[in-house]
């Protein structure tokens, strides 16, 4: 529900701010993931947004308030301002995630996750995304969690593609190679 949700609001800010550029986007983005943590750290904040008997004008001093303090763009205080008047400020982190999404997209980036047996020395990631560049046709970003049951090798995600290179995996693939040849 809340990515049906999200999507209008991303794809209207971002053909809002599409003309002025990617920089814009990515500040906005900030912005905006600036203000969803606050929000997710402040749930009685978020609560009067929600509820019914603080009236509108209150909500909207609040906001001025927080876009000050923030230093929100107005194309960031107006899209606030939505969420609040339709009582949607709660997916904010969904209407962020939505529109980095199509900023990537828009960039030329892939987003995706790594998983490792242990941390990463220094560069591993970077040259992890860098090799995956050709294959995706993209920029690689990769964030990185560490899985200690996960003896050696790495998982890659990007999107709906997985490239398996643990052992866990290659034994599979070992054991099932030396099946089809005793077979």
């Amino acid at each position: 529900m809340s990515r049906r949700v999200a999507r209008p609001y991303a794809a209207a800010l971002s053909k809002v701010l599409e003309k002025q550029g990617v920089e814009v986007m990515r500040q906005v983005e900030r912005e905006l993931e600036a203000v969803a943590e606050a929000l997710r750290a402040s749930p009685e904040f978020l609560r009067a947004f929600e509820v019914p008997t603080v009236p509108w004008p209150k909500k909207q001093e609040l906001l001025k308030e927080l876009g000050r303090r923030v230093q929100l763009r107005v194309e960031a205080q107006r899209l606030l301002a939505a969420l609040a008047l339709h009582y949607r400020l709660r997916f904010l982190a969904d209407v962020v995630v939505a529109f980095r999404g199509l900023v990537d997209r828009r960039e030329g980036v892939v987003r995706g996750s790594v998983v490792l047996p242990a941390a990463p020395r220094a560069g591993q990631i970077e040259a992890l995304a860098e090799a995956l560049k050709g294959a995706m046709q993209a920029r690689v970003v990769l964030e990185s969690s560490v899985h200690p049951e996960m003896l050696a090798g790495f998982v890659v995600r990007l999107g709906s593609r997985v490239f398996d290179g643990s052992l866990k995996s290659q034994l599979n693939r070992f054991a099932a190679a030396a099946a089809r040849a005793k077979g």
